[in-house]
């Protein structure tokens, strides 16, 4: 289907409503209302709107509110047209002087009788120190091996019995392999903390206190540490010995005077004679720290060892180790996820810190109701422009924004404001790098990887893990237990795993459900072993931590519990979901919108295998591809975001905007996740400083941007600019995240789809205690709309799009204060009904009444546009 011009998918808001009601036998037909296109200024587009929603039907209970006369303007939406720059003290006198009842509270009072100054502090408490100054995590002990034959999986869905044979023979592999290390390696515990043996450690040799270096490098002659510390030029005592597993080490004294023989923060390398006879330098494949001078093309080790230990929560200096202070968040029912990306975090065009994103990113996403960031780019990876992806130093934290120990500062401040830290780990491949990364580390293309065809990612340009290798093992696992013991993040999103499955990498594969697309000679049966090794140690050792798997096959029991004969991630990424907009935004007229299509791909996941869903990540950003509001504004976003430039074009794209996101946050899945400015519809694209070059893939010639940092960051005065209209997708991503803290219906095992009207373009849908209602039709708006639901009572809106706080125009508004009261009849195949008036391009979230307060948001803890009492009947960070 050609994609339709930007104009065939203009529509408009429906403003004026004609009172009247149209029944069928049941009482509850609707009538459809349409309205034209109108070009007025702001203030202009507002007058007129015969407001009626308040007395929708006989069904419908009016308490409080005034309703507004006919054809009155709003002055706070005429005034925030003329005057951009309005104080919140003025909008609150128009809207009273325009008539509306709305309590103007004494918000100083407010503080003196709560103590709470700002909506933060009220939805997401600060979590408060141990008594004890310094926090020490508390392992969990490892859970033996069941005595199953891996079936146990199979019981969720009997027509895997299939490939039973398959299951049994992953679960010997496994236990095998958990055998083995119990036997050789002195059991997992130790297996998994190799970064304690290999690198660079401090420890002793015939009571004498200094520095040990031990490398396995099986391919290698000879090896020798160099560094600043002895001017480049091995002496003697530099040299390492092998021993009969291909592990190189040496031992360096301290002085008498007790000095380390490698000074803190000093560059070192591994200089080695390979099994060709080639002399080479290689950063040690276990250094913490690697770094780049500005003058220089490739990186360095660096020994990154402080003499000292700070005091907990205290900055640390040059010299001073970071102590943890705080705890670990409490598990989330469901994780709402901030993806973000350290370097462009900036408002300006420069390479952000972990100090800096500490200070203000942090408050920010807890502002918005974020309990998870998941940051992207932390393991060391030479060019930037990889997105962090192409990793060469995999236990080094990116020097790019920081030292080690400012990240550590940086989580545990997170853990101060209840966030969940997760970091983007890869180990579906490496960069194929040799100066910088582990690639042919000692002079062999097998050494970490397959050798040959089979170990190069053609796609990626990249190098592909033996997970069959004890080696590979040891340093994958003890990889992923790092991070969350000495960073003390709390789990992962594990990058690129369909890759990681299959012999074929998920390549030119389209996945159809069929079993044996899973379960057969394609699949790496290793690599999936070594997951379930990995979650087995996460989760034993770490009962808190989190792991989500980037599988886009679907791959069964891929989410079901290790003990079962699972892989053991505890979410998969809904990765269809994303691609379903970006499909429905560049072929389809607003018109001709499948509704069932879209539920479709929201809901179709396995049972009992929980997901992270997202209507958009940074996938979406990059240059090369489109964002949402991209897709929706496209060259609008660049000349009419400001409230005194009318735009149907704007209108439309704010208000899909904030239906595709509510609708993927309640339908989705389990879990949410939002990319960093995308809740906002940050304008352009996501562009990394690079250079010409060429696609690996089809050899065209890609032109760069000449290093320009300019579409590398984040506009935060975008948002933030009270004249601009992107603050009202921000502030509806705020409240959206909010109902959830209240009502914890993204969590809910209740979730029930009765309506999916093709015609009407109406979705009707339960998530735990609210219905929603989402009407995308592009002209038509429907008085008196049954509405199914399954309990009994009286309900109020919580949640409205069309709130003016979302740049809505009030037809749907809290602020009337209106009461459904359900009738028992049966209606789309639930117990109850009520009546509502649906706007088009809106979305209106139901709740049991008694929880509906039209002013909440007017409080010191108030958020803006959500209408709940308190913090909800559910309420959770």
């Amino acid at each position: 289907m050609t994609a339709p011009s930007m104009s065939s998918f203009v529509g408009t808001q429906h403003r004026h409503l004609i009172p009247g009601r149209c029944s069928n036998a049941a009482g509850l037909f609707r009538k459809s209302l349409s309205a034209q296109t109108s070009q007025r200024s702001i203030a202009q587009r507002h007058k007129g709107r015969n407001v009626v929603s308040a007395k929708a039907s006989s069904t419908s209970k009016v308490t409080k509110a005034k309703e507004p006369s006919p054809q009155a303007e709003n002055p706070t939406l005429a005034a925030t047209a003329e005057e951009p720059a309005e104080t919140p003290g003025r909008v609150d006198s128009g809207i009273l002087e325009g008539g509306v009842s709305v309590a103007l509270l004494d918000k100083a009072k407010d503080v003196e009788e709560t103590g709470i100054s700002s909506p933060e502090d009220y939805w997401t408490p600060l979590r408060p120190p141990p008594s004890t100054g310094e926090y020490k995590d508390q392992y969990g002990a490892l859970s033996p091996v069941p005595q199953h034959d891996g079936t146990e999986c199979l019981k969720t869905d009997d027509t895997l019995w299939t490939h039973a044979e398959h299951f049994k023979y992953r679960w010997n592999v496994y236990k095998t392999i958990r055998q083995q290390i119990d036997e050789n390696e002195g059991g997992m515990d130790k297996f998994t903390q190799g970064y304690k043996y290999y690198g660079l450690n401090r420890g002793e040799l015939d009571g004498k206190v200094g520095i040990w270096y031990r490398e396995w490098a099986p391919g290698a002659r000879a090896v020798a540490l160099v560094g600043e510390f002895n001017n480049w030029d091995p002496q003697a005592e530099h040299w390492a010995s092998r021993n009969n597993f291909g592990v190189w080490q040496l031992f360096l004294p301290d002085t008498a005077e007790g000095v380390g023989a490698i000074p803190h923060r000093t560059k070192i390398k591994t200089r080695l004679e390979t099994a060709y006879g080639e002399w080479v330098e290689r950063i040690p494949a276990w250094i913490t720290w690697a770094t780049q001078e500005w003058n220089e093309i490739q990186f360095n080790g660096v020994y990154y060892n402080p003499s000292k230990k700070g005091k907990p929560g205290e900055l640390p200096a040059a010299d001073t180790s970071y102590t943890f202070r705080y705890p670990r968040p409490d598990r989330p029912r469901a994780l709402r996820i901030y993806e973000c990306h350290i370097g462009m975090s900036s408002e300006e065009p420069r390479v952000n810190s972990y100090l800096d994103f500490r200070m203000t990113m942090l408050p920010r996403i807890r502002k918005l109701g974020y309990n998870a960031i998941q940051i992207m780019a932390l393991q060391e990876h030479a060019y930037y422009g990889s997105f962090g992806y192409h990793v060469t130093n995999f236990f080094a934290a990116s020097s790019r924004f920081g030292t080690p120990d400012e990240l550590k500062a940086l989580v545990d401040e997170a853990h101060r404001l209840g966030l969940v830290v997760l970091i983007d780990i890869v180990h579906s491949h490496a960069s194929k790098n040799t100066n910088d990364g582990i690639n042919m580390f000692d002079g062999t293309d097998s050494m970490y990887f397959h050798g040959g065809s089979r170990g190069y990612h053609w796609m990626w340009d990249s190098r592909c893990f033996n997970y069959g290798n004890w080696e590979t093992l040891r340093f994958l696992l003890s990889n992923a237990r790092w991070w969350v013991d000495e960073y003390k993040f709390d789990g992962f999103r594990f990058d690129g795993v369909t890759s990681m499955m299959y012999h074929h990498h998920g390549l030119q594969m389209a996945f159809t459900g069929n079993y044996d697309e899973y379960f057969g000679m394609a699949t790496d049966v290793e690599a999936v072993v070594y997951l379930m090794l990995m979650n087995t140690m996460i989760h034993d050792y770490f009962p808190t931590a989190i792991t989500i798997g980037e599988d886009v096959s679907g791959m069964p029991t891929f989410c079901r519990p290790i003990a079962e004969g699972g892989v053991g991630f505890d979410y998969r990424l809904q990765m269809a979901i994303a691609d379903k907009w970006i499909e429905i935004l560049g072929k389809y007229r607003d018109q001709d919108w499948d509704m069932g299509n879209i539920i479709h791909t929201l809901t179709n996941r396995r049972y009992a295998e929980p997901c992270v869903g997202y209507a958009e990540s940074h996938d979406q950003a990059l240059v090369g591809d489109k964002t949402i509001a991209f897709w929706l504004m496209d060259k609008d976003m660049y000349d009419a975001m400001s409230l005194d430039k009318p735009s149907s074009v704007v209108d439309r794209g704010i208000a899909l905007h904030k239906m595709i996101r509510l609708i993927t946050l309640t339908l989705g899945g389990d879990s949410y996740l939002n990319f960093m400015g995308n809740e906002f519809g940050h304008p352009e694209w996501i562009d990394f400083p690079r250079g010409d070059s060429y696609d690996n893939s089809t050899g065209a010639f890609v032109p760069g941007n000449g290093g320009s940092l300019d579409k590398c960051r984040r506009r935060w005065d975008l948002a933030d600019a009270e004249h601009l209209k992107y603050k009202f997708m921000q502030s509806f991503d705020r409240a959206m995240n909010h109902l959830d803290k209240a009502f914890g219906f993204v969590s809910s095992s209740h979730q029930f789809i009765s309506r999916k009207d093709e015609n009407d373009k109406v979705v009707v849908c339960e998530r735990g205690d609210l219905v929603f209602v989402f009407n995308f039709h592009p002209t038509k708006s429907y008085k008196d709309y049954g509405v199914g639901c399954k309990n009994a009572g009286s309900y109020k809106l919580m949640l409205s799009s069309d709130e003016d706080s979302f740049g809505g125009f009030e037809n749907l508004s809290k602020k009337y204060n209106t009461e459904f009261a359900s009738s028992e009849a049966d209606y789309d195949g639930r117990p109850h009904n009520i009546q509502v008036y649906a706007p088009s391009r809106t979305v209106g979230v139901y709740g049991p009444a008694e929880w509906g307060d039209p002013e909440a948001d007017q409080h010191t803890w108030g958020i803006p546009g959500l209408g709940i009492k308190d913090r909800g009947p559910n309420f959770a960070y």
